[in-house]
Order: C-alpha cells, then sequence, then structure tokens
C-alpha cells in the first residue's frame, strides 16, 4: 500500500506534467520550471536564470560597474540579487536601500568612472522611462531598462493577431496598456477594469476621445460585493486585497458584467487576485475562448494554480509563458485557443 506522501507526490507530479505538456515552446518550459522551483526553494538563482534567459544583456551585468536608477522595490530585489558593492541613483529619495547609497545623478555624474557604468532603470512608469532616458542620452550615459516594453503584446506576430479584438483590461491601473492595445489595434474595443478611484480618474484622462472604452470602477473577483484594498508603499500599482486595507472597493464577477458581450482577449494584473477573477470569468473563457494573458508572479501557488484553473476550464488552450523584467517581477502566461478562431 502506497504511503500518503508518495501519494501526494504522484497527484502532484500529474498536476505539474500537465502544465508542462501544455506549454508551447521551449522558452516557456523553462520559464515554467524555474519559476516553479523558485516557488518551492527560495533559491533566487533560478529567477536570475530566468531573468538572463529571457535578457541576453543580463548575464553581462555580472562582469562590469552597473547600478540602478529608482530606489525602488525592483532594485532592492536586485541588489538583495545580485550582491555586489554598488549604488542607487533617485532624484527624490536620500540615505540607503538594502545597506547600498542612494546618489543623485549629479553626484552620480561627478564621478571619473561615470561612463563606464551601466545603468540599469528600475522605474516601471512609460512618461518618466521616457525623461529619464533623455536625461541619460543627454549626458552620454549607458543605460537599459528592467522592464520589457512588450508585456501582454509580445506574442501577436507569432501566434495572433489584434484585428478587431475586444480587450478585457483587468486592473488597468492608469490605461497604459489599453493605450498600448489601441496603438496595436485601432478598430478594437476595450473593457477597463480599475478600482481604485484615483487610478480609474487618471484612465478616465489618458484614454479621453477614445469612444471605443468603456470604463467601470470595478475590481474583477469571483463574487460581487466589496472589498478592502491596501496601498502598498502608496503605490496605487500595488493595491492588495487586505481586510485592514485603507480603501474599499466594489468587486464584480467578469461574466455578470459583461454577461452577453464579446470577449476575445483577457489580461489581468490584479496583484495576487488574478485566480479569484478567472473563476469569476469561467462562462466567459469557456464559451468565448478569449485569448488568455494573466500574470502569475504575485503569489508563488500561482505558477501553478493559474494554468491548472485555465486548463480545466479549456484543456485544448496551448500556453505560453514570458518574462518582462530583471526582477523577479512580470512573468505573464498567455493562452491561446488553437481551435476556431476567437477574433
Amino acid at each position: 500500500m502506497k504511503e500518503e506522501g508518495e501519494l501526494g507526490m504522484n497527484a502532484w507530479d500529474k498536476r505539474t506534467k500537465r502544465i508542462y505538456l501544455a506549454l508551447g515552446d521551449d522558452l516557456s518550459r523553462s520559464i515554467f520550471k524555474r519559476r516553479l522551483l523558485f516557488s518551492l526553494t527560495g533559491d533566487k538563482d533560478e529567477i536570475w536564470q530566468m531573468v538572463c534567459e529571457s535578457f541576453p544583456n543580463a548575464g553581462r551585468l555580472r562582469e562590469k560597474k552597473f547600478c540602478f536608477y529608482g530606489a525602488g522595490a525592483g532594485a532592492g530585489w536586485l541588489l538583495r540579487c545580485m550582491k555586489r558593492d554598488t549604488f542607487v541613483i533617485d532624484k527624490f529619495r536620500t540615505g540607503e536601500i538594502e545597506g547600498h547609497p542612494i546618489v543623485s545623478l549629479e553626484e552620480f555624474l561627478q564621478r571619473r568612472d561615470c561612463k563606464e557604468y551601466e545603468i540599469i532603470v528600475t522605474v516601471g512608469k512609460e512618461e518618466l522611462c521616457r525623461e529619464i532616458a533623455e536625461e541619460l542620452e543627454a549626458h552620454g550615459l549607458s543605460f537599459q531598462f528592467a522592464y520589457s516594453p512588450r508585456q501582454y503584446f509580445d506574442l501577436e506576430d507569432q501566434y495572433f493577431d489584434l484585428k478587431d479584438q475586444y480587450f478585457v483590461d483587468v486592473g488597468a491601473l492608469d490605461g497604459e496598456t489599453t493605450r498600448h492595445f489601441l496603438n496595436h489595434c485601432p478598430k478594437g474595443h476595450s473593457y477597463v477594469f480599475e478600482p481604485n478611484p484615483a487610478s480609474y480618474d487618471l484612465a478616465r484622462k489618458r484614454l479621453e476621445g477614445h469612444g471605443n472604452v468603456e470604463f467601470f470602477p470595478y475590481g474583477c473577483y469571483d463574487r460581487n460585493g466589496k472589498l478592502h484594498f491596501s496601498l502598498c508603499d502608496s503605490d496605487a500599482g500595488s493595491a492588495t486585497v487586505s481586510e485592514t486595507g485603507e480603501i474599499e472597493v466594489e468587486v464584480r464577477r467578469l461574466d455578470d458584467v459583461l454577461k452577453g458581450r464579446k470577449a476575445t482577449f483577457l489580461k489581468m494584473d490584479i496583484e495576487g487576485s488574478e485566480l479569484a477573477a478567472l473563476r469569476g470569468a469561467e462562462r466567459i473563457i469557456r464559451e468565448q475562448k478569449p485569448r488568455l494573458a494573466i500574470c502569475v508572479y504575485h503569489k508563488p501557488e500561482d505558477i501553478w494554480e493559474i494554468p491548472e484553473l485555465i486548463l480545466d476550464y479549456v484543456p485544448e488552450y496551448k500556453l505560453y509563458l514570458r518574462h518582462y523584467s530583471i526582477t523577479y517581477t512580470e512573468t505573464v502566461l498567455y493562452a491561446i485557443y488553437e481551435g476556431e478562431s476567437n477574433a
């Protein structure tokens, strides 16, 4: 008779094998293995190897001088991961981060060796990135971005097109992702979901004038009601569900809000609530089989629980994984139905 632990391992093996066999290319399989090992063991080297596979230039950082621009969470994680003596450039913060000094750009430019450094820009906002890039270029400095701008729209050339799509932007924040979608698909239609009032107002302002955008001031979840959200470090993009959260928001099931409406492309980046939101979108996914782009890095178990649920809904989905930062964040799971077109 098999021991209970052995039975548990056999079930685990079947679960992970099912996901692995649904992955569509070698890069996806490698990302899955490394994220799975990181989730189970906490070994940061698995993440670093994944980063180097996704960003070939990143591997050179261990051999050359580098520093960071932006004293935020991304720089903090990289400093812990890479364990190198370096510093961080920031316009607004001073002091230290993870035991490393924070300096101004003016202080950095006074260094005789400033042009020998590769500057890793760990800021995520597109407008800020453009400003920083212009500033660094004006001083003749070498830099690269820690985050890829192709997130959510990385596979359209190879695996699908974006003609006449109905895009569901869950966790729209300031509307930037929908703006990218409309650049790719000018005749498309977007449903924008953002529960944070401040971010919702920003999204409406950014997308003003687009008649093919509908706005919904809701979070997406597996039930209708109200939840409390906590803003991490006053960052509206890091709002997570918390019983002690400082803001109360309305949440809805996508199946209820979009009942009877077409949905061909569903994106979710909602700080760990993706699994619950997918449960609330079961009918849409089973019946319409939209293309999916779902973040799978907020919780350790996301890397197996989210693809499992998606395959439960539509076993025919082909899955792809891509990673879009040189930190542990921004890993996206794509699901593409290879039967009849859902466009």
